[in-house]
């Protein structure tokens, strides 16, 4: 299991979260059920995890370009963009 930062910039703030998966489009998916699950955004949570989750598991998700171990999904949440970048993380003992 891998431990993946993952870093939502939305709406003028940004966000950051951690958790242990087996694949980054594991790591989106825990996110973006805990993201539902406490209503982190407020009512705006269920539309932008959806969005997120349409483009990291039916896109897939993009590898930033230039980079190892980081990629990146999107979604346009009233007219607004939310974009999660994922971060292979390594552990310090």
């Amino acid at each position: 299991m891998n431990l993946y930062t993952l870093v939502l910039d939305f709406h003028g703030g940004t966000y950051i979260s951690q958790f242990d998966a087996d694949t980054p489009q594991d790591a989106v998916a825990a996110w973006c059920k805990e993201l539902c699950d406490n209503e982190l955004l407020g009512q705006i949570s269920h539309a932008v995890a959806e969005g997120v989750m349409i483009d990291a598991i039916e896109n897939d998700l993009v590898e930033v370009d230039g980079l190892h171990g980081a990629w990146c999904a999107a979604a346009s949440v009233e007219d607004q963009l939310a974009l999660l970048n994922v971060i292979i993380t390594q552990r310090i003992v």
